[in-house]
């Protein structure tokens, strides 16, 4: 874990606040979850299932390994597929 994930305080994420942070629906979350994809969450009471905030944060910070490289030969000046 790196220092900025260490910034963020752990504390509970219920799972709007995980969508906005991610910009990712729910149903895509819980897909992402059960494949290993995404940090899977927590059981807190009989009702209640949040995120910890910490695993959520690694998570975004790995992201930063993941960028796409596109090629400029694939794509005009228009930014159409050739």
């Amino acid at each position: 874990m790196d220092q900025e994930a260490n910034s963020h305080p752990k504390r509970l994420m219920r799972w709007p606040e995980v969508e906005r942070l991610t910009g990712i629906s729910r149903a895509t979350l819980t897909n992402m979850s059960a494949r290993g994809d995404f940090p899977r969450p927590v059981q807190v009471s009989t009702h209640i299932t949040a995120f910890l905030s910490h695993e959520v944060f690694e998570w975004l910070e790995e992201l930063e390994h993941r960028r796409v490289n596109y090629s400029p030969k694939r794509f005009n000046r228009a930014g159409v597929k050739a």
